[in-house]
């Protein structure tokens, strides 16, 4: 079974920002416009829920919500008349018209208690005019109404908005912390580099190693070897290649940038990749390629695989095909020079 925002699943590395927010509401300093930010798989957004349950709740605890009264239950039921979820439909910028609703919403009266709660879901893509519209409500909040952004970074926001709230920063458990969550679930790691490939991000790392023990996926790390072999000695199999990274564009780039990145280590040192390593179980073919390209490119294409990246995931109107495209040409073409140094 995959995890997704509406499976229970623990999560403990949450458990101590929780109980920051709930500190802070019981001694009056709550912000009306709350910010979470981290990388995906990280439970933001189970976060926003637990907060907005905790609000909500007519019979609040010392530490959380009851879980017991009506207005938990319809919480639960994801039929509570005043919380808001408000959220982007395929990646496309939440206009003006969605946040004006909201506030219409917010201006009423609670229909059951004392608040009402709004989680925007990937608030970078509100637009200027949305994000204008949503300032004046948090410059002017209503006594119950609480307003809880999620994005990757606080750099996605205009800065007249997160100027306006409370920023809170998820960060990922450590290595430790991972494994032994990872173990209650019944899912055992014995090679540290998908850590590092999932950048300990719980939820994320779950779904795969799952998928994986099903039969549901392939291990990526080596198909993206098997596609950088492939792409070198068969330029056939380029348009392959480009359609296994558009598939998970942000993903599999953040793969192939790990490649160069150890390609890069290995050229600077002759100790072997440690055991974070992304790619220590193809370190023979890594030591093969990094003879076959200087610092030189290996920072090029870094920068590259970088730079597409960042296209790609904050312009979701380009052609991502055509980007991928160059940029392994990019890579085909550094390796035929050979110049190594």
């Amino acid at each position: 079974m995959l995890i997704d925002n509406l499976t229970p699943v623990s999560t403990p590395w949450l458990t101590p920002v929780f109980n920051t927010l709930v500190k802070s509401f019981q001694s009056g300093r709550f912000a009306h416009g709350l910010l979470f930010t981290g990388n995906s798989g990280l439970g933001k957004f189970k976060l926003a829920q637990q907060t907005a349950k905790y609000l909500l709740c007519s019979n609040k605890q010392h530490s959380d919500a009851c879980g017991k009264c009506h207005s938990c239950h319809l919480f639960e039921a994801h039929n509570h008349l005043d919380f808001h979820l408000l959220q982007s439909e395929s990646n496309k910028a939440i206009g003006i018209e969605q946040v004006r609703n909201l506030i219409d919403a917010l201006n009423e009266r609670p229909h059951l208690g004392d608040n009402k709660v709004v989680v925007i879901k990937e608030a970078q893509l509100l637009t200027t005019a949305a994000a204008n519209a949503l300032l004046k409500t948090l410059e002017e909040p209503q006594g119950n109404s609480y307003i809880i952004l999620l994005a990757r970074t606080h750099h996605q926001l205009m800065p007249t908005l997160y100027s306006r709230i409370q920023h809170t920063h998820i960060h990922p458990p450590s290595d430790a912390e991972l494994v032994n969550w990872l173990a209650s679930q019944q899912v055992q790691v014995s090679d540290k580099g998908v850590l590092t490939q999932f950048q300990n991000c719980p939820l994320l790392l779950l779904n795969y190693l799952i998928a994986l023990q099903n039969g549901e996926a392939q291990d990526e790390r080596r198909q993206c070897v098997e596609g950088l072999f492939a792409l070198l000695h068969q330029g056939e199999r380029l348009f392959e290649f480009s359609q296994f990274i558009a598939q998970s564009v942000e993903s599999r780039l953040q793969l192939l940038f790990f490649m160069l990145h150890e390609l890069h280590k290995i050229k600077l040192t002759t100790q072997p990749l440690d055991e974070h390593a992304v790619y220590a179980f193809a370190l023979p073919q890594l030591q093969i390629w990094s003879e076959q390209l200087s610092l030189k490119s290996l920072r090029l294409l870094c920068n590259e695989v970088l730079k597409v990246r960042t296209l790609l995931v904050e312009h979701s109107g380009l052609k991502k095909e055509l980007l991928i495209s160059s940029l392994l040409i990019k890579i085909k073409n550094e390796f035929k020079e050979k110049s190594a140094c």
